[in-house]
């Protein structure tokens, strides 16, 4: 009998243990798109000091998916996410290296959606109900002249896409949209001078 027992805790520890999931994936709920020019940089022929390069994105609620004939409710699928949020950095090179842009509150313009610093910049979309889509446009002043960088890897191994991550609340389903950027480098960057 106590044979039997062993026995049976075992198969049931084994069985336990068999059920864990370890794929993050799962455990987290995430869903993965591909969808192109949702982000775009607002690019200008010259730049001068004090200007603003401003960096939008309008996501719709209904979205077209590639090899799919009905459009994607991204509302519906995430349980109504008040907002997707991506990040990216501008970079002005100083001597040999390249030196984050002061984007705090008195240069930056910010029309919509959320925009945080601090060590990256993070751009959030808010759901506008009104547009129906998720908005954000903000411009980071430049602050002097000489070459200056723009890139979406902080979070990305892409160098021509920008992740675009859901704020789902935990229960719901964590949407994260891969979008191609146009005016990128081979290596992930929107060079420009500033005059």
């Amino acid at each position: 009998m106590k044979t039997l027992k062993i026995i049976t805790l075992l198969i049931l520890f084994v069985t336990t243990f068999n059920s864990c999931d370890t794929n993050d994936d799962d455990f987290y709920n995430t869903e993965y798109i591909s969808v192109p020019n949702l982000v775009s940089i607002q690019t200008q022929a010259n730049y001068n000091v004090g200007d603003y390069l401003y960096v939008n994105s309008y996501i719709n609620r209904l979205l077209a998916e590639p090899n799919q004939t009905n459009l994607l409710d991204i509302r519906k699928t995430t349980n109504n996410a008040p907002s997707f949020a991506f990040s990216y950095l501008l970079e002005k090179k100083v001597g040999d290296e390249w030196i984050l842009v002061d984007a705090s509150t008195p240069n930056i313009d910010l029309n919509l959606g959320k925009f945080v610093t601090g060590g990256f910049y993070n751009a959030t979309a808010e759901f506008n109900v009104a547009n129906d889509r998720y908005e954000f446009l903000c411009g980071i002043k430049l602050p002097s002249s000489g070459q200056y960088r723009l890139s979406f890897g902080y979070n990305s191994s892409s160098t021509s896409q920008v992740e675009i991550r859901s704020n789902s609340s935990s229960e719901s389903i964590s949407l994260t949209i891969f979008s191609d950027v146009s005016n990128l480098d081979s290596e992930g960057y929107y060079n420009f001078t500033v005059n």
